[in-house]
């Protein structure tokens, strides 16, 4: 039986042991991947926050085509500037993030939801 083949971030060239849509994948789903960690120090880096914030700098994958960018947690999609970005889960998780506009959406139909990583529920 062979093993499934750890995928390495493009960044550090470490292992990615959590799933990709809590790391921050190819915008373009070209199958590279990169630590959201990793991105967020690129970002601190260049004088810039986070995403959180609506930061504007992002790490272009080698396949020429997307960036490095989280999913969001609810729709899926690369969470690019400049909508705005939150996070659905406190510290210490933090790592889900959704739109805004998709958060406001949970909200408003009364939905809750636990953090599929840490197993809390969602913050409003």
């Amino acid at each position: 039986m062979a093993m499934a083949r750890v995928p390495e971030c493009e960044v550090c060239n470490e292992k990615v042991h959590l799933p990709p849509r809590f790391e921050a994948p190819c915008s373009v789903s070209c199958g590279r991947i990169c630590h959201l960690d990793c991105t967020r120090a690129y970002l601190q880096t260049q004088n810039v926050a986070s995403f959180e914030d609506g930061s504007t700098r992002l790490i272009d994958c080698p396949c020429g085509k997307g960036v490095y960018a989280p999913r969001c947690t609810v729709c899926g999609c690369s969470l690019l500037p400049p909508t705005p970005v939150m996070q659905t889960c406190a510290a210490p998780c933090g790592r889900a993030l959704a739109h805004r506009a998709c958060m406001d959406a949970v909200q408003k139909f009364g939905a809750r939801r636990d953090c599929q990583l840490c197993r809390r529920p969602w913050m409003f």
